[in-house]
């Protein structure tokens, strides 16, 4: 655990081009500027992604217990939203989800393993990706981190 944290510090950290709008599957539009002042968690995940499905449950806990850390889910297959939507429900996500139609454009790559998240300080730097499974508690602890580290 402190090696997969230390080795996520040392990740280059991104500035964000907060110009890109990106909807999420309610209509919402949003622009990554609209999280400044939050620590925001961008979660990739698949349906058949099993460590994926686990983390659904801690990432609905991280939203709901932490009110100062916003969760956003993006579907790594583009699924049309209408399927979307029908997923999120049978998954019983409760963070916003990314709508894939438009396509978004995020300040992030596109993961090449699942899951992986990347945390998005209150400044707006993009730091990641983490890989691997993780629950609430190593991504408060990974927060903490850096906020000691910047």
């Amino acid at each position: 655990m402190r090696f997969i944290l230390s080795a996520f510090l040392l990740l280059l950290v991104v500035s964000c081009d907060t110009s890109k709008e990106f909807s999420l599957l309610s209509g919402e539009q949003k622009n990554l500027s609209d999280y400044e002042g939050s620590w925001l968690v961008v979660n990739f995940w698949a349906e058949w992604c099993p460590p994926c499905l686990e983390e659904i449950p801690e990432l609905n806990l991280l939203a709901q217990e932490n009110g100062n850390i916003q969760v956003l889910g993006v579907s790594f297959d583009r699924l049309p939203n209408e399927e979307l939507i029908a997923l999120t429900d049978k998954l019983d996500i409760q963070y916003p989800v990314v709508a894939t139609e438009p396509m978004p454009f995020l300040p992030m790559e596109r993961p090449q393993s699942l899951p992986a998240s990347y945390i998005v300080t209150p400044k707006g730097e993009v730091m990641g990706p983490l890989l691997g499974k993780v629950d609430r508690h190593k991504i408060i602890e990974l927060i903490e981190k850096i906020k000691t580290a910047q």
